[in-house]
């Protein structure tokens, strides 16, 4: 640990347990995350996809004990990059960093296209207001904006509001389709020759999309520096998250398959807001409750994904491995300022053109395929590291089951919505995610080399700077 490095430092240790929670919850967009991410699963598991969301929901537990393994003895800002780098050595992070450059960046827009599309649809559809998506663009990267740049306490405690009210609507209106389909209610929907491809290749292709829905429980990680007792919360954190909205979503795959009747599933992805046709159905006028509780979720996502964003953006700045302006941070806020407007142009950008070329929704499964493939290839590698990492410097504390078997039983489960993402190639225009995602790991490697050539010296100063937990650290270190 550098303790005496010489950076602008973020509002350390700062916000509590319920705020760095709602960091990871939010920033898997539970409400959305059920709306579109799940949809677009259907359209490959059908009646099955809580088999699929099921495995997800497996794998990401195991996932979240390999974060919070390593978070609990490197608290930093940089997140995965700075355990990547301290296990695997400084080359293998600036890898997962470049990745990571392309994956959490790209949530914003993503959620900025989900926002639209859903609000776009609801004033005109429904409401007789033609407003474009554009405009609906705009308004979410303002508010955004306003949530991340002003202030850490600010956007995590908006995120607990938004996050708590989009579960519980979701949570409401899944349990009154469960109980309305009474005698309906099956075990069928956890046997692969239900789905669409009458094999476990549908369950696996739908469980990619069931794996973008869980990214993001991992977001507490660049909190790090920010959060009270980091070593104890961060780890928590990440496997509560993981484990509550999994079941969230268990749940609402399920109700789906009930409110929408299990032998019409392979109707439901033709449906561009089915939760929103649902609930018409179900609760009349209450539709507006759960178009709502999709809009909140999408800004909530955003908010979470730009936090992670700039802070990663902010720890590789401030070691020069990105321009050293991304290191700094906000006088009166401490917030990395320099690095949130950049986020912002950028998503506001990818946003615009991927929604004019391909439409809002057509934009959405580009960006959610590439981030996709690029995260899981992320996730393994976590995974790795924690093998490595505590068999190489905490010997004394490596743990078989946690340090071994879980790790390596995440990297196999991942292996197979991996395969099964190229296996074949989506219909354009999705495939044009796998297309991204493979350059910009190519690009990574050639980025990598020019990096090491000319400063090799930030590389290798990844895996040193972090913040100590304030509980070991001097008071004024805190200030």
């Amino acid at each position: 640990m550098e303790t005496e490095q010489r950076f602008d430092h973020l509002r350390e240790h700062s916000i509590g347990f319920a705020q760095v929670l709602f960091q990871s919850i939010t920033h898997m967009a539970p409400a959305a995350a059920v709306a579109f991410s799940l949809l677009v699963g259907f359209s490959f598991a059908g009646p099955v996809l809580p088999l699929s969301v099921l495995l997800a929901l497996g794998v990401a537990l195991l996932i979240a004990n390999s974060v919070g393994q390593l978070a609990k003895q490197m608290p930093s800002a940089g997140g995965l990059y700075t355990y990547t780098s301290r296990a695997l050595g400084p080359k293998v992070g600036f890898l997962v960093g470049w990745a990571f450059l392309l994956a959490e960046p790209l949530v914003a827009p993503l959620l900025y296209l989900v926002f639209a599309a859903t609000t776009a649809d609801v004033f005109q559809n429904r409401l007789g207001i033609n407003i474009p998506w554009w405009v609906w663009v705009l308004v979410a990267a303002a508010l955004v904006f306003y949530l991340t740049y002003f202030g850490v306490r600010l956007s995590t405690n908006a995120g607990i509001v938004l996050g708590i009210f989009e579960i519980a609507v979701f949570l409401a209106l899944g349990l009154y389709m469960i109980f309305a389909a009474g005698g309906e209610n099956t075990l069928g929907v956890f046997n692969p020759a239900n789905s669409l491809e009458g094999t476990w290749s549908g369950v696996f292709k739908g469980m990619v999309f069931s794996i973008l829905a869980f990214i993001g429980f991992e977001a507490a990680a660049p909190l790090g520096e920010e959060a009270r007792n980091p070593r104890r919360t961060i780890p928590r954190v990440v496997l509560a998250s993981a484990l509550v909205i999994g079941l969230f979503y268990l749940l609402s795959a399920y109700a789906s398959v009930m409110g929408w009747g299990f032998g019409k599933m392979s109707s439901y992805a033709e449906n561009p807001d089915p939760w929103t046709t649902m609930a018409k159905t179900f609760w009349g006028a209450g539709w507006v409750i759960i178009f709502l509780a999709i809009a909140n979720s999408a800004i909530a996502n955003a908010n979470a994904g730009v936090n992670a964003a700039t802070r990663v953006m902010y720890a590789m700045g401030r070691i020069h491995v990105l321009p050293s302006a991304f290191g700094r941070t906000h006088p009166e806020h401490r917030t990395p300022h320099v690095a949130i407007i950049a986020q912002s142009i950028l998503a506001l950008v990818v946003a615009l053109v991927l929604g004019a070329a391909f439409d809002p929704v057509g934009g959405f499964s580009i960006i959610a395929t590439a981030v996709t493939i690029v995260v899981i290839l992320v996730y393994m590698t976590v995974c790795v590291s924690t093998i490595v990492f505590y068999l190489r410097e905490r010997r004394d504390e490596f743990n078989v089951l946690l340090h071994g078997v879980f790790p390596v039983l995440a990297i196999l489960i991942l292996l197979a919505p991996l395969y099964y993402q190229f296996a074949p190639l989506p219909d354009y225009p999705v495939r044009l995610g796998n297309y991204f995602a493979v350059i910009w790991i190519v690009l990574g490697f050639v980025a990598l080399g020019l990096a090491a050539s000319q400063r090799p010296q930030a590389i290798a100063q990844a895996e040193e700077v972090f913040v100590e937990d304030e509980t070991l650290a001097p008071e004024a270190e805190r200030r």
